[in-house]
């Protein structure tokens, strides 16, 4: 069993970005940083497949993007990326289109950055600033928390990892809000479960807020398409309320290869059915062939990738539960509740940059500043 001073849950762009703040910041304490998924990154990570060792697709958030030009802290937290050519500002054009398929005017475009090569360089990139050694555990998608005798011990499903730390982070809701009940078959979220109600007034009050957090669903479909020569590519292709009700898409993004090829993500909206453990393959099924059904229309001021549709390969759909908070949030002073020794950070923390990558960064530096006085 590991034992460490700090475990942080998630290895997005918060729990990167706080490993990262507490080590440059001289934090004496050991950390460990527990991820589900084979490598860091969160919804800002890049599929990779088995059988095309060269494909890499963002699969998730395709971009960081601020309200403002950065200043200040998060300034000199972005500086060394953007030095590196990890981060890189934005330059093709993102595409509005209407319910006809036809361009329109979009609100005015912020200031946005995309990771190179891809999204996943960006958290990588903040890992590897840390100073000497932090501890990792990829792949391991918890499911027990327990809290006694001023510790935490964290558990994956069959028990078979199991870790300990004084101190527990938490950068997303599953594991603390009511939406993972129904999609795991859980009976309570485990926070909830690890520090009854009326041990901590404070976490109390931010499991309340939490439960009260709306999130947006998010069936994204992933394609590879053929060698396309085309010479306005956007970016992004954003769809306008009339034309996300007609075919029930939010946007494409098209990210080109080494190879020459096209790899392209539909973002599909939900449809409003109950999602189960049982009910999840005919799901991921359903939506591959709606948005299937749907694209080509979508794809008709760009006749040259209607045709490479033709030859596109399908990489699946991958399900984003809680893809952008749409309403409600943690307030900023329940981030850190001392009496449990749990800290929360990510994008649905109220303030500047709420639902995107921008927010779970400063949430992440402004609960570091909280660790050090702990």
């Amino acid at each position: 069993m590991i034992e460490v001073d700090l475990a942080i849950v998630g290895a997005g762009l918060a729990g990167c970005a706080l490993t990262q703040c507490l080590g440059r910041s001289g934090f004496d304490g050991s950390t460990l940083l527990i991820e589900a998924g084979r490598g860091p990154g969160g919804r800002a990570s890049s599929r990779r497949h088995r059988s095309d060792p060269i494909w890499r697709l963002d699969h998730g958030a395709p971009a960081l993007n601020f309200s403002a030009p950065p200043q200040g802290a998060i300034a000199e937290l972005l500086q060394p990326l953007l030095d590196q050519g990890v981060l890189v500002e934005e330059q093709r054009p993102l595409v509005w289109l209407d319910g006809a398929a036809q361009r329109i005017d979009g609100p005015p475009q912020g200031l946005s950055y995309a990771g190179s090569p891809t999204m996943a360089s960006v958290c990588e990139a903040l890992l590897r600033q840390v100073p000497g050694q932090h501890q990792s555990a990829f792949g391991c998608r918890l499911r027990w928390l327990e809290h006694s005798s001023g510790r935490w011990l964290l558990a994956n499903a069959e028990r078979t990892e199991v870790f300990a730390a004084k101190r527990l982070v938490l950068t997303g809701t599953l594991l603390a809000h009511p939406r993972s009940l129904a999609m795991l078959a859980w009976g309570e979220p485990p926070l909830r479960t690890a520090v009854p109600i009326g041990a901590d007034p404070q976490l109390d009050a931010a499991l309340q807020a939490i439960a009260g957090i709306e999130a947006s669903v998010r069936w994204n479909w992933m394609l590879a398409l053929p060698a396309t020569q085309i010479s306005d590519l956007p970016r992004q292709v954003w769809l306008n309320d009339e034309a996300q009700q007609r075919w029930g898409i939010e946007r494409l993004v098209l990210q080109l290869q080494s190879d020459g090829r096209l790899g392209l993500v539909v973002h599909g909206l939900d449809d409003g059915q109950s999602i189960t453990p049982e009910s999840q393959p005919a799901l991921l099924r359903h939506h591959e062939q709606r948005l299937r059904s749907a694209l080509p229309a979508v794809l008709q001021p760009w006749p040259q990738l209607q045709q490479a549709l033709e030859q596109a390969e399908s990489y699946g759909v991958m399900r984003w539960g809680a893809a952008v908070p749409t309403a409600g949030g943690l307030p900023a002073e329940l981030q850190w509740c001392s009496k449990s020794s749990v800290g929360l950070a990510g994008d649905w923390i109220m303030g500047p940059g709420y639902g995107c990558g921008e927010g779970a960064l400063r949430s992440a530096m402004a609960l570091a500043e909280q660790l050090k006085l702990a």
